[in-house]
Formats: C-alpha cells, sequence, structure tokens
C-alpha cells in the first residue's frame, strides 16, 4: 500500500487540522462527530485508534464433532490472537467436547466459562488488558523455571520421587504464563496503538521470544525429572556433587539473563554468553567421564548433559535477544 501524504492546514491562531484517508474513515465507521484517539510513540509517530473495546473482540466458533487436541488448539489461538468472548457452538455438544472445553479454560488465564448449554459454551476473558503485563509475566516465569531446574536436579541427586512429580506438574504453570506474553504481543498488535504504560511492540516481542526460551528449558526441567522418577537406586556421591554444582549455575544463569534483558545491559548479556560456552565445556566432560561405574550411571550422564545442552543454547538466545533489543532501542544523537 502506497504512503498517503496530507498538507497541515492552521485553522485559528494556534490549532493545526489534517485530513483523514477517506478509504481508512469509512472502513472504520468515521463520520463527522466521531471520536478518535490518538497516541504518540517514542520515535514521535502518532497513532490513530477509534478505540473499539476489546471487550467487543468476539469469535464465533462452530467446532462440529471437533474434540481433543483440534479443538483444544482451535481454543488456544483464539486466545492468543486476543477474542474477548469464544462463542462455542455446536449442534449437538457431546461430554467429551465439554470436557475438553473445560480442560483448557482451566488452563489459561483470564478466560471463564460464562454460559453452558446443550448445543453453546460462552468462554469470556475477565482478565483486563491493563493487567496483562509481559515483564511481570516473564519474571513470573523466571522464578517457576529457575526453582524447576534446582528440584528436578535435586530430585535426581536424592532419588525424590515425589520431588520428581511436582516438577513436571509446575510445566503446566509455565505454559499458561508463555500464552499469555504472546496474548499481550497479539493485543498491542491489533490495537494500533500503544497505551503509556504499555510495552511496545519491539520490546514485547522480544519478551515473547524470552518466554518461550524460557518455556523450553522448563521442557527439559520436566524431562530431567521423568528421569528421576525412573530412576531405581541412587547415584553415586561423585556424581550428586556434580549436579548440585549444575544447579546453582543454571539458576544463577537464567536470572541474569531475564535481569539483563529487562535492564538492556548488553554488556552483561554477552558476559552471559560467554559463560554458557564455559558451561558448555564442563558439561561436556560430564557426559564422557570415564567414571560412570555401569550403563545406568552411563546413561543418565549422557541424557542429562543432552538436556543441558540445550538448556545453554536457551540461555544463549535469550542473551541474543537482549543484544538485539538494545541495539533496537538504540537512539543516535540528533545532527
Amino acid at each position: 500500500m502506497a504512503m498517503e501524504t496530507r498538507k497541515v492546514q492552521r485553522t485559528g491562531k494556534s490549532t493545526f487540522i489534517v485530513s483523514l484517508p477517506k478509504n481508512w474513515a469509512t472502513k472504520n465507521g468515521i463520520h463527522a462527530g466521531s471520536i478518535i484517539y490518538i497516541n504518540q510513540s517514542d520515535n514521535g509517530s502518532l497513532m490513530l485508534s477509534t478505540d473499539k473495546s476489546e471487550r467487543d473482540l468476539k469469535v464465533k466458533l462452530n467446532i462440529g464433532e471437533k474434540a481433543g487436541e483440534p479443538l483444544i488448539r482451535d481454543i488456544i489461538g483464539c486466545y492468543v490472537s486476543g477474542y474477548r468472548t469464544i462463542d462455542v457452538s455446536s449442534s449437538h455438544m457431546s461430554p467429551a467436547q465439554k470436557k475438553d472445553l473445560h480442560q483448557i479454560v482451566h488452563k489459561l488465564i483470564g478466560p471463564e466459562i460464562l454460559e453452558e448449554t446443550v448445543s453453546k459454551v460462552v468462554i469470556q476473558d475477565l482478565l483486563s488488558s491493563e493487567e496483562l503485563q509481559s515483564e511481570r509475566a516473564l519474571k513470573r516465569i523466571r522464578t517457576v523455571v529457575k526453582s524447576m531446574i534446582q528440584d528436578a536436579i535435586n530430585a535426581l541427586a536424592l532419588n525424590d520421587k515425589d520431588m520428581a512429580a511436582d516438577v513436571i506438574q509446575r510445566d503446566d504453570d509455565i505454559d499458561r504464563l508463555n500464552l499469555l506474553i504472546s496474548r499481550q504481543f497479539t493485543e498491542i498488535l491489533r490495537s494500533g496503538s500503544i497505551k503509556q504504560e504499555a510495552l511496545d511492540p519491539i520490546t514485547a516481542f522480544n519478551y515473547m521470544q524470552a518466554a518461550s526460551n524460557l518455556e523450553r528449558i522448563a521442557d527439559h526441567a520436566s524431562r530431567i525429572a521423568e528421569m528421576a522418577s525412573k530412576l531405581d537406586g541412587a547415584l553415586p556421591k561423585d556424581i550428586v556433587d556434580e549436579l548440585v554444582k549444575m544447579e546453582s549455575t543454571f539458576t544463577g544463569l537464567i536470572e541474569e539473563s531475564i535481569t539483563y534483558l529487562i535492564q538492556l545491559n548488553s554488556e552483561k548479556a554477552n558476559e552471559i554468553i560467554d559463560k554458557t560456552r564455559e558451561v558448555r565445556k564442563r558439561t561436556q566432560t560430564f557426559a564422557n567421564s570415564s567414571q560412570a561405574k555401569d550403563n545406568s550411571e552411563m546413561m543418565v550422564r549422557i541424557l542429562v548433559a543432552s538436556s543441558i545442552e540445550r538448556i545453554l543454547d536457551y540461555i544463549m538466545n535469550i542473551g541474543e535477544l537482549t543484544i538485539n533489543l538494545c541495539q533496537a532501542s538504540f537512539k543516535p544523537d540528533a545532527d
């Protein structure tokens, strides 16, 4: 679409006026007397909005006989797309379909089922946009992921099956928060404007990417916990000592990576990337240790090292996101 230009005119002693593109005005139902909302971004550009209420964002979803994962994915798609009301209908909704809808609503932050009949379920998001704060959600994900890594490695070291089961259960909390951050990013794009208290789209995008990397770290914490839940007998003391050292290293790296992203500290982000390379070397030594006494211990070393390799990749990704965001946020001095 070609950029349109308008000539600024002056009316009275101090008021400047500019006309609106007719196509845009028609498409958005603008007429004489309509209210237009104007927001100014950090770079000085102005964005116009008709301020359509987010609560008017409604979608009708006829699911037919769809159930299980396909139905759950449809509801998640509507949620992440920013719809405030999801009107789900079918000629005769089965108990299995309703169970799926209740299950997915329980796993999302904000939506509740407000109406339910034989052929319809109305899901409405009761969370206001002001509560959709990516930075707060990102910090919460960081806290949960750190605890998952810590407890997964301790469960393996201490042969604690209950702790391992608790780690696996916490993975749902990460998924919920990750979807919440994705939703906020969509809402920022959909609104066409930036509220004073909201993130700019570039920061929101990078926070969404960081949350995605944390979610993958959580997956590997769950994988280590699953290994712990299936382990027969305690591990030797030497491998336990090595695991405990790794746990404190990873929780520290995760904490710092998100802190430096929020602080826009590219220098520290580079240090994080260098640290991951150093830890990677130690991980390779852990995997290839000649001290393994039997095949089961060797398998533990190999599988843990594989997950740790991936976790380091995701921490490095967050460091690179920080550097990219710092460059995108850089404002050159005016000539």
